[in-house]
Formats: structure tokens, sequence, C-alpha cells
């Protein structure tokens, strides 16, 4: 733009007079950054539509008024590193080989303050790598995106290289979190690694801090010690680490009073985390005395006897929790740690640490279902602790561990007592070599049976929360397309409509899943398509008018103030810059798919829905609608009322018609007796007498 276009803009927009400076450097060939559009050159000026002319990444001509330019877009120098990657990009790629020093450097003459945050580092980064691959303003879209995920790749394999770098420089101070800073030290306050973990480590007084600092200590003890055996030049290294090895004494002992006196501070399994690290570090300060020939006297079975001891935090969650204390200390467990826990139990308990890991396994999810799988069958060919040298786990006389985990699983599927997260393990590790003779045998109808059967249970537990998380048993089911074949094989066409029948009435897979499992039983069983026919007829769910009233006034906000707000949240979020590092706009879109999600079941729920009138409730059976007073075996009366499928208060011991209770009082009579069975817990009731709710 010439000083006259910048004056008529100015003249139809006064308040740009404070503004001049930033439209006078909008000139044809200055480059500039945009917060959602990215890198770009101004190509002209249109002065007939007043409109700067800009080539964006991937959006070459695009049209943009200087007024709106002056507050979104940035005129770089042209000593910029992002200019540099357009006019002298080979020079930049040498100087980028060392990125460390690169890094140093950049902040070094740019930063006043020698300090330049994570979030503008990685920003900047991304824009450099982006002209790196892709050097090219005019490229076609699909190209352009291509390149860009090749740019994602190239710079995060810099990034992280120069990361470590950066870690290793005494003269930066490494950032502790995502929002922190790197910052350039001065000569005479340089400082190693070691040297800021070690200060962090005894300055700190919160003792979860303390036991995760004395992990990595001990980590970058021995990672490093190993690394200068391999590189004697790399003497700064084995100078750090030397004073690591110098204070491991000291490091364990604060270590080991901070566990003591936590014990309300820290839960059980940061507890025996820090035990563990502090045993570590005294096998490894003993390895180093004997390795300096001197006089040691430490034997493994004295250093478990070091108070506090990790077989007294295992007897204390015993006593506490007979029943669940282990499972539980196994969620809390990082997962590097879970084949410890196993080892330690199986010392401790002797002759039925089996029996015990057996135990766990039958309650265990996740990632501890592998781990209690691998230990036992570590077992049948060594039976040697890997935590403690020279101990032997006992022979209980029970056979080989791969027989012993094939019965119980054959077992608990017989006595339907197959947990889900267990059955998800058993379907998605049957085809292993490693596990392929334990569980060919469990991959059969009954196994299908207990699936639908988890999957409808984990539906029901989410039917107050709002989710857009899948079931992962469902979707295994849904996606594994030979799992059905291979579990109905040899099996009848009654016990297939049965199983048919059992999905068609499940409430924890979506339609298009449902249907997709349908059609491959019904391509081994064609007759099962009368069922499908016959059941295809609406689902109907009986509700009450006010429950519906509320149904259609949530629906109602949602479209037109919550779902149009979202919309805006997403746009507003958009502006702030890169997509890929922007957490407003991840949290918007989040947000916009949870809510859409919500749309998407309330209006498939009052589609269901059909008005109950409660004055039709009979008057000589329990129904809908009836309030029913019960009677336990010890006497106890319980009055509860039964209503809509919406309409559950348990507080007032209201209760959906879709309840197990109440499904179990339909249709009774005064005298009848119903047994309930919730949480295994089965209880027996006589109806004393029952009246109608609009009564």
């Amino acid at each position: 733009m010439n000083s006259d276009e910048i004056n008529n803009i100015i003249k139809k927009n006064p308040r740009l007079e404070s503004k001049r400076d930033r439209l006078e450097a909008m000139r044809d060939g200055a480059f500039c950054m945009h917060n959602s559009w990215g890198f770009g050159e101004i190509v002209s000026y249109d002065s007939a539509n007043g409109k700067l002319i800009i080539n964006f990444e991937g959006k070459p001509g695009h049209k943009m008024d200087p007024v709106f330019c002056v507050d979104k877009l940035e005129i770089l120098e042209e000593n910029s590193i992002l200019v540099r990657c357009h006019k002298d990009l080979e020079n930049l790629q040498k100087e980028m080989q060392n990125g460390g020093a690169f890094v140093v450097k950049y902040i070094e003459e740019n930063k006043i303050d020698k300090s330049a945050s994570v979030i503008e580092l990685e920003n900047l980064f991304k824009q450099i790598f982006g002209f790196r691959t892709v050097n090219n303003l005019n490229l076609p879209e699909k190209d352009f995106v291509a390149a860009n995920k090749k740019a994602e790749k190239e710079y995060r394999k810099w990034w992280n290289k120069t990361k470590e770098d950066l870690v290793q420089n005494p003269l930066v101070e490494c950032p502790k979190t995502k929002n922190d800073y790197y910052v350039i030290r001065d000569e005479d306050k340089a400082m190693t690694p070691e040297d800021e973990i070690l200060t962090e480590y005894f300055a700190n007084r919160e003792p979860k801090k303390k036991i995760v600092l004395a992990e990595k200590l001990f980590e970058t003890a021995i990672g490093s010690r190993k690394h200068v055996s391999e590189d004697s030049e790399n003497e700064a290294v084995a100078a750090g680490n030397s004073e690591i090895r110098e204070k491991l004494e000291q490091i364990r002992d604060e270590l080991t009073e901070s566990v003591k006196k936590s014990s309300r501070a820290l839960n059980d399994a940061d507890r025996l985390r820090g035990i563990w690290i502090r045993n570590d570090l005294i096998r490894y300060i003993t390895e180093q005395a004997r390795e300096g020939e001197k006089d040691v006297d430490l034997e493994e079975n004295k250093l478990e006897e070091i108070e506090p001891r990790s077989k007294d935090i295992i007897k204390e969650i015993v006593e506490r929790n007979p029943k669940e204390g282990l499972s539980n200390l196994a969620k809390n467990l990082p997962t590097i740690y879970l084949s410890r826990f196993l080892d330690l139990l199986a010392r401790i308990e002797g002759k039925n640490w089996r029996d015990t890991t057996i135990s766990l396994l039958k309650s265990s999810e996740g990632r501890f279902t592998k781990e209690c799988v691998d230990f036992l069958l570590k077992w049948d060919s060594n039976k040697e602790s890997k935590v403690v040298k020279g101990y032997m786990f006992e022979d209980d006389g029970k056979g080989a561990s791969k027989e012993l985990i094939k019965n119980n699983l054959e077992t608990w599927l017989k006595e339907k007592t197959l947990n889900g997260p267990l059955i998800l393990w058993v379907v998605k590790n049957r085809n292993e070599s490693k596990y392929k003779e334990i569980l060919e045998n469990l991959i059969n109808e009954n196994l299908l049976s207990a699936m639908l059967s988890a999957v409808d249970n984990e539906a029901l537990q989410r039917e107050t929360i709002v989710s857009t998380a899948k079931i992962a048993l469902a979707e295994a089911l849904a996606e594994d397309k030979s799992l059905i074949v291979e579990m109905l094989n040899g099996s009848s066409l009654e016990t297939a409509r049965d199983l048919a029948k059992t999905l068609l009435l499940n409430q924890g897979f979506e339609e298009l899943s449902k249907k997709s499992i349908l059609s491959r039983i019904i391509n081994l069983y064609p007759k099962v398509q009368t069922l499908v026919k016959t059941s295809s007829t609406r689902e109907r769910l009986f509700v009450s008018e006010w429950s519906l009233n509320k149904k259609r006034e949530e629906l109602e906000k949602l479209v037109k103030v919550e779902l149009p707000a979202s919309k805006l949240a997403i746009e507003a979020a958009r502006e702030l810059g890169d997509l890929r590092e922007n957490a407003e706009y991840k949290m918007a879109r989040e947000r916009d798919e949870l809510l859409t999600a919500q749309r998407a079941q309330l209006e498939k729920d009052i589609r269901m829905a059909e008005v109950f009138d409660f004055n039709t409730t009979p008057i000589d059976k329990v129904g809908i609608g009836s309030v029913v007073t019960l009677k336990s075996e010890n006497g106890e009366l319980h009055v509860c009322t039964i209503l809509g499928a919406w309409d559950s208060d348990t507080e007032k011991k209201i209760y959906s018609y879709q309840t197990p209770l109440a499904k179990a009082l339909m249709d009774k009579k005064a005298g009848d007796t119903v047994e309930t069975n919730i949480d295994n817990h089965i209880t027996r009731w006589v109806v004393e007498s029952f009246k109608r709710y609009v009564d």
C-alpha cells in the first residue's frame, strides 16, 4: 500500500491513526503471520475493493481487509527465522543440525530476559519445519496436507533430540511443565542436570514428589554410569554422576524418613513405590562398595527387614480390606511396578502365592491382567524371584501354571463370574501363540453370552452418565469380524436365536454395530432372520408426562442455546493459532462432540417414549405406577414406588420399571415372594401390600 491508500483507510477509520506504522509495514513482498492461516506473503493491495492479496500456505490469493489485519496480522522482520526459511533455507538447515546450540542462540539474540516458553518455541519450530518440507506457497491443498504430515514427523524427531541436548547443557534451565520457560543461565550459574535434580530433591519436602525425584536420581546414576563406561570422553556426565553416587546414602536416608513419617500424606501405592526405590538404592550402593572391594555386610534378607517394610504395607492393606485391598493397590501402581508387586506377594504368601495371584487375576483389568498371567507362566520355566537373588518361589503341588490358569478361566466362565475386562483380554489375546493353548476352549457360545451380559451391565451402570466413550467389549465384538464365527462354531440354531435376541435387547451397542453383529449371526444361521423381522417393531419406553416434558426442555435448551454457543466457541478458539497445539480449540471441539452426543441420545429417547397413564395401573397386581410394601426375611419393611423409565429417585425410594427390583416385582400379588440379586447380594422379600401411585 502506498501513502495515499493508507491515508484513505485512516480517513474512513480515524482510530487507525495510532496504528499507521502497522499499515505502512503491509507493503508488497512483506512476509506475515496470521493466527489461523499461518505464514504468508503480501502480494499486492487491491485498492478498488480495499483488500490485501496474501499468499498463505495452502491458501494462495487470499483477500483480507487491512483494517482487520491491523490486529490479526503480524508483519515479520527481514531477519526473522521464518523469513530466512523462505530466503536462506540451506544455511538455516545447517545451523539447525545442532538443535541445542540453535535454540540457545535464538533465545540469546531475540529475548531480552534470555527466556522463552515451551509453547512459543514449539510453535516457532513447527512453522520452520513446515517450510523445510513445503517450501512453496502455492501447493495444491492435497499435496500441502501430505507435506505437513511429513513436516510434523521431522519436527518431532528434531525437537525430541534438541530437548535432550538442552537438558544436558549446564547453561540452560529447562522447564518443569509445558507452561514453563527455557532460561539461559550466566556462566557463573551453570548447573548440570544432575545438580538440578539433587538440589530439588534436598529442597523438596513433599513426600510424593520426593519419591519421584529419588527414582529419577537413581535412574540417572545407573544410566549415566553405563553411558560413561561406553564413552570415556564424556567427563561432564561422569563428574555429575559421581556427585549423585556420592550422595546416594543421604538420598536413601531422606527417602526412608519421608516414607516413614508420611503415611497419611501418601497412599499405599506411593509408600510401596518409595520403599522399592529405597531398596534399589541400597542394592546399588552395596554393589558399588563390593566392586570397590569394601567390606559390606548386607544380605537380601536383611534388606527386606529395614523399616518401613514393603511386607508391612501389604499386611496393612489386607487387614483393612481383605476382599479388594490388593486389587485396588494394583490399580494405583505405575505399570512398571506391577510385576514387582506380584513378586513381593509371592514371597510373602509362601505356598499360597499362586492362589493369591489367581484371585487377583479374576478381578484384574487392563495391563494388570497380562502381568498376572505372565508372572504365573514364568514359574513353569523359572522359579526364581527377579527381585531377590537366590529366592525360589515355593511349589504348591498344583502342577503347571498354564493348566492352572486354563482351568480357572474355564470354571469362571461356567460359573458366569468372568468379568468384562478379563473377557476383553481373552478375546484380544486368543490367537497369541503364548496364550492360545490356554484360551482356545473359552472361545464358545458361553463366552458370547458372557460378553453380551457384561456389555449390558456396563451400559446400565452408565445409565445416568452422559459419555461419548464406547464400551470396549462392545467395540471389540463389532470390530473383530471373525469372533462371532469362532464363538458360535458348533452351536445350535436355538442357541443362536437366543443370543441374537439377547443382542437385540442389549443397551450397550450402537445401532450400526448391533446390525453388523446380527448380520454375521444371520450369515451363519439364516433362519435367525425371522427373529430380526419380528423384533423390528418400534421399541417402547414408558415414561411419565412430567419426565418427558423435562427431556423436551433439555433438548430445546441444547439445540437453541448450548450447541450454537459451542459453535461460536470453536470459531473463537480457531483464531488462536495452530490447531495442532491449540488447547482451547481441542477443548471446544470435545465440548461440541459431547453436546452432539447428548442431543442424539435425547432425540432417540424422546422418539421411543410413550406417556404412561398412571390411572391404568392395575389394582390386583403390581405394575407400573404401584407403591409396594415389602417385608424382608429379618422383618424389615421397605416401601418402594415403581414409575416411568426416567423417574428414578433412590433417596425417595422411587424406581424405574426397568430396574432389577421393579422387574422382579412386576405382576406379583400380596403374599408373593420375590428374590433380588444386586451386586451378588441375594435378598428375599414378601409382598405385604400395594396400592396405586395416583391414589
